[in-house]
């Protein structure tokens, strides 16, 4: 099991924008999520790509309120969501039938991130390494300046819970405070080189 990519929700787009220049972050893609109500923009590093995301003022479907992205985004609970790909988290998912997928698709996700106050857990469907893909998408990534996520500290008032739910990814810890993620990237030789933290 890998981290495909990790999401924070933030105000708008103005402020996503910022945030990844700031970061010193090229935005390789951006999308909008028809019936999700939410629009996005991605940096991809070489095994793994950073969203924002924000609410876009478009519907939101019913199933995307129940799977609690509108709350979230809308600041009711944890803004931040963890994906992951391959095997390896092991029990009950709940389906998230994206109205943005082809019809018979869903996202699995995991049971505990119906609980808006806990980050959204989640498997990207098909993940792959932005590294690995062969769209026209990604470009170059962020090389030649950063190649991958070496870790990520997630700050949560709740982090007792929020680190049994994410007990899975080693990479990941978990300390109390206002909700915000706080990374150390490498460079392509694998030295960590930039630290960057977000909060919304």
């Amino acid at each position: 099991m890998e981290i495909d990519h990790i999401f924070l929700f933030t105000r708008n787009e103005a402020q996503a924008r910022a945030m990844m220049r700031e970061a010193g972050l090229v935005v390789n893609y951006s999308r909008v999520h028809k019936g999700q109500g939410t629009s996005n923009i991605c940096a991809c590093l070489e095994d793994m790509f950073l969203e924002l995301i924000w609410l876009d003022g478009s519907t939101i479907s019913a199933e995307s309120e129940r799977i609690t992205l509108g709350l979230r985004g809308r600041g009711d609970g944890s803004p931040i969501g963890i994906s992951w790909r391959g095997d390896g988290h092991e029990g009950a998912s709940e389906p998230y039938a994206a109205p943005f997928l082809p019809a018979g698709m869903s996202i699995p996700v995991s049971p505990e991130s119906l609980d808006p106050d806990l980050p959204f857990v989640f498997k990207t469907p098909g993940g792959t390494p932005p590294s690995m893909r062969n769209d026209d998408l990604v470009g170059h990534r962020q090389l030649p300046r950063y190649a991958a996520l070496a870790n990520c500290t997630i700050s949560a008032p709740n982090p007792d819970q929020c680190a049994r739910l994410l007990a899975p990814f080693p990479d990941v810890n978990v300390v109390a405070g206002h909700h915000g993620l706080r990374f150390t990237l490498t460079d392509p030789q694998g030295n960590e080189c930039r630290e960057v933290a977000w909060q919304v």
